[in-house]
């Protein structure tokens, strides 16, 4: 398949001396110009190569003293040098799957909530963007959560748990302070944005014929949902599941603030735990010789779990929009699309065999399908009320106690030393603008080039397969391994940690979104205009740079934005590259605060006065977010209307 600028290329030029003379002066521009974009494409591939390769060669002596015993081993223990991560693959494992089957009838329940008409769209609308929104909320804020409101409001049914359900295993040991239940809970709270959104486009892609066939035949809304809708949309709702399987088992921060941090395996809920990303998030700042080898060997082993989840993950979300919906369709569903109900006026053999239809003999007990009808409405309803109230606490929450210390000193002054009152977070709201500006100077033109590479010259070559396939790796990368990453570049080569170390962090976390999202924008512009750059004597370079991008630069700026607005609430990765510093912005080349430190630094402090502070910096971090999220939105809106 040829590019954009091939398929383009046999619109006459106009003729003239400047004209033809035009191309021999700008030829060798414009194929640098194609090797810069495809180079810059080719360094997203690349950089999940490095990220593997740094990882694999850090964990080398660990590999070498443990083998595939570190896999079986239950002791961590730094004084003998005896390593193993069996309990953090079992709390990781557990806390993953039990949120996921806590998540999935729960998220398709909001989708198909959001996508039939059960509630005035006055209502949908509104609900459809607070569910969008918990994806905007850092996983610090809802750590900070878990520990101030969720846990306080769980104790009474932990002990209620106990107490009458001691008897099965997972609610067997007295309630800890913290453990794997809230744990699993607020990981279903962080990954229902996905499989809502993803569990909602698969059952809206079902053809409109199914419904009105299924309609035809007598079929009410609950029967169409279950009968027809799921089965065809299948695939995409399990794709929708593996991809939140994978954004579960990277969580860090929320798992770190809540999970206890146990080097155990318990069958209970109740008890603490660990996972794989805790236990490097813990033990990373102050580890060296083998037992920072350990870490990294469990970093790699967290890699190669996300990787083998995101790939299953994608090839399910490829085959249900590449699939064809016929094929996977119950033999009652495809009859409905082909089959109508047969005139009178046909002969007695056509008649007998209609008797034979399953439609024929489908005469369902009229209270039976509304009892079932209510009960399903009824749960669905309860479902959505319960994601809708949980986003409510986190921000009444945010605003309740954050609003104590929301003053002009928490914008001026610096952190305070314990025991001290007032303060403020000045030096962490420059250290983020900082960072976050190095991350995204550093990856929106590579971002930017590689989709510039993948529409206009790449299209229909193996090439643009892979990189398209990479940058979808990349994405589904835990933040803690950006961070180990640019800890292994940054850090260790200049000897420091430092504002650059966390940008170039930011920049691994950010990168995806802007590539995939400048793909996107770069696509929606219409062929007519670079056919009309070709027909004047411009050339591809020319096009590109003065009308193409010009033509997509809000999408490609709400990408950025969309980007910027993860990278501000990101923590694990900096606590390895840039640390923290109480004092303010003293060089690119020296630790630098942050937001999302300061608010897990001080949320875990035992002061009322840095609690104060997490709790306002938070808020702080959420406005910010969310105001740079509805921005993304409306210009969005903007665009396609």
């Amino acid at each position: 398949m040829r590019s954009n600028w091939e398929k383009v290329s046999v619109v006459p030029k106009i003729s003239g001396d400047q004209v033809l003379s035009r191309p021999r002066r700008s030829l060798w521009l414009d194929a640098v110009f194609q090797k810069i974009v495809q180079g810059l494409a080719i360094a997203i591939l690349l950089l999940v190569a490095a990220i593997a390769i740094e990882l694999a060669i850090a964990a080398i002596p660990a590999l070498k003293e443990f083998g595939l015993g570190f896999l079986l081993t239950m002791e961590w223990n730094p004084v003998k040098n005896v390593y193993g991560i069996l309990p953090q693959i079992y709390g990781t494992v557990v806390s993953s799957l039990v949120a996921i089957a806590l998540e999935m009838p729960l998220g398709v329940g909001i989708a198909i909530f959001l996508n039939e008409d059960i509630a005035p769209k006055v209502v949908r609308v509104p609900i459809s963007f607070a569910i969008e929104l918990l994806a905007a909320i850092p996983s610090v804020v809802y750590g900070l959560w878990g520990i101030f409101v969720l846990l306080p409001a769980l104790r009474p049914l932990m002990r209620g748990l106990h107490q009458n359900l001691g008897w099965i295993p997972f609610f067997s040991t007295l309630p800890a302070n913290r453990s794997l239940l809230p744990t699993i809970l607020v990981l279903t709270l962080m990954i229902l944005p996905i499989v809502v959104a993803l569990s909602r486009e698969a059952i809206a892609a079902v053809p409109m014929e199914l419904r009105m066939g299924a309609m035809a035949i007598g079929a009410n809304r609950w029967e169409f949902i279950l009968g027809i809708a799921i089965p065809t949309s299948m695939s995409g709702i399990v794709g929708a599941a593996v991809l939140a399987l994978g954004r579960a088992i990277g969580e860090t921060m929320a798992a770190v603030m809540l999970i206890g941090n146990a080097n155990q395996i318990n069958w209970s809920w109740l008890a603490p735990s660990s996972t794989i990303a805790a236990l490097i998030a813990n033990q990373f700042s102050e580890a060296k010789g083998l037992q920072l080898s350990a870490l990294l060997y469990a970093a790699l082993v967290l890699m190669a779990l996300t990787l083998i989840v995101n790939i299953f993950a994608n090839s399910f979300i490829t085959s249900f929009h590449s699939s064809h919906y016929e094929e996977n369709l119950d033999p009652l569903v495809a009859q409905v699309t082909t089959d109508l109900p047969q005139s009178p006026l046909e002969s007695e053999e056509s008649e007998n065999i209609a008797k034979d239809r399953p439609e024929d003999k489908w005469k369902p007990n009229p209270t039976r399908r509304k009892i079932i009808s209510f009960l399903l409405t009824l749960g669905i309803c309860l479902g959505t009320a319960i994601a809708i109230f949980a986003f409510s606490s986190i921000l009444f929450s945010l605003i309740n106690k954050g609003a104590s210390r929301f003053d002009l000193a928490a914008f001026t002054e610096l952190p305070p030393p314990p025991l001290a009152s007032g303060g403020g977070f000045r030096n962490a709201i420059t250290g983020t603008l900082l960072m976050v500006g190095i991350g995204a100077g550093i990856s929106a033109p590579i971002g930017l080039g590689a989709a510039i590479y993948l529409v206009e010259f790449g299209s229909g070559k193996p090439l643009s397969s892979w990189i398209r396939f990479f940058n979808g790796v990349l994405s589904g990368v835990p933040s803690i391994l950006c961070g180990l990453f640019a800890y292994g570049l940054v850090v260790l080569t200049s000897g420091t940690f430092s504002a650059i170390a966390g940008g170039v962090a930011l920049a691994v976390v950010m990168l995806p979104t802007i590539a995939r999202t400048s793909e996107e924008a770069l696509k929606t512009v219409a062929p007519e205009l670079r056919e009309g750059a070709i027909a004047i004597g411009a050339s591809p370079i020319q096009a590109i740079t003065a009308i193409v991008i010009p033509a997509a630069t809000p999408a490609i700026v709400t990408g950025v934005v969309l980007a910027i607005a993860r990278a501000t609430g990101e923590t694990a990765p900096l606590l390895f590259t840039a640390l923290f510093s109480q004092y303010g912005l003293n060089g690119l080349w020296k630790p630098v605060a942050s937001m999302s430190v300061l608010i897990y630094n001080f949320a875990l402090s035992p002061y009322p006065n840095d609690q104060a502070l997490a709790w306002t910096a938070a808020l702080v971090v959420v406005a910010l977010i969310l105001s740079i999220s509805v921005a993304a939105r409306f210009l969005t809106r903007d665009q396609l209307n």
